[in-house]
């Protein structure tokens, strides 16, 4: 399965619209993004706890309504011909996505916002019911808490735990996901190796490793039996599958 991280992110600026649109464009068969909590509590897709990298604004995505964020250009970063791009919200993306086949891989991210009790779970769980992407989802994390917690909320949701190279060395595959109750296990193509795949396959969890961007990077994954290949280039992915 080829998975486009933040959108097809190598030809169009990451998490918008319009990687987005070219990523289903390319054949991917699923879509990775970003998603934080605004100053009033809408899902915004953004990878940073900053917004300067990729927008023409300044401050923390948890200090900014979603008006604000909505006003910055998040485009002309990448290239001027992106300059009327938007951050999307989740709501949004799932929308565009409904009359496709592309599944949705939503990437939380809770670090470095202070606020404990933001009911993040919540919202995220609302939304995928809302838009009745229960089958078509896989939510993933870093932060295994909020994974933990929304499994207990929402038991059927599928999530994939992120492997964390310090937090987690040495840690196996199935260690961290039954912890937690997660179905997937996501780490680097750099940090892949033999003994996590075969650790997962005896328990039946799905493997995704990110950072595929190069055909070498895909021979050696593939060789090691992933299920699923997260890259900024899913069209040389997807032709990959075909050679």
């Amino acid at each position: 399965m080829v998975v486009a991280h933040r959108g097809a992110s190598g030809s169009a600026p990451e998490n918008t619209m319009a990687a987005f649109r070219q990523a289903v464009i390319e054949g991917t068969d699923m879509i990775e993004l970003d998603v934080r909590l605004t100053k009033d509590f809408h899902i915004a897709v953004h990878h940073d706890r900053n917004v300067r990298r990729t927008t023409n604004g300044k401050g923390n995505v948890w200090d900014l309504t979603l008006q604000q964020l909505r006003a910055l250009d998040a485009g002309s970063w990448f290239h001027q011909r992106f300059g009327r791009e938007r951050i999307p919200t989740l709501r949004e993306v799932m929308e565009f996505l409904l009359p496709t086949r592309v599944n949705l891989n939503i990437e939380v991210k809770t670090d470095g916002d202070p606020r404990k009790r933001a009911h993040f779970e919540e919202c995220v769980i609302l939304i995928i019911m809302e838009k009745r992407f229960e089958e078509r989802s896989l939510v993933s994390s870093f932060d295994h808490k909020f994974l933990k917690r929304l499994r207990e909320l929402f038991p059927d949701i599928k999530t994939g735990a992120l492997y964390h190279p310090v937090r987690d060395v040495r840690k196996k595959p199935s260690t961290l996901c039954s912890k937690i109750g997660a179905s997937a296990f996501i780490c680097s193509h750099t940090q892949l190796h033999r003994r996590m795949i075969d650790d997962a396959r005896s328990h039946k969890l799905v493997v995704a490793t990110y950072g595929v961007n190069t055909p070498q990077h895909f021979d050696k994954v593939a060789s090691l039996g992933v299920d699923a290949v997260v890259t900024d280039w899913p069209d040389k992915m997807v032709k990959r599958l075909t050679v």
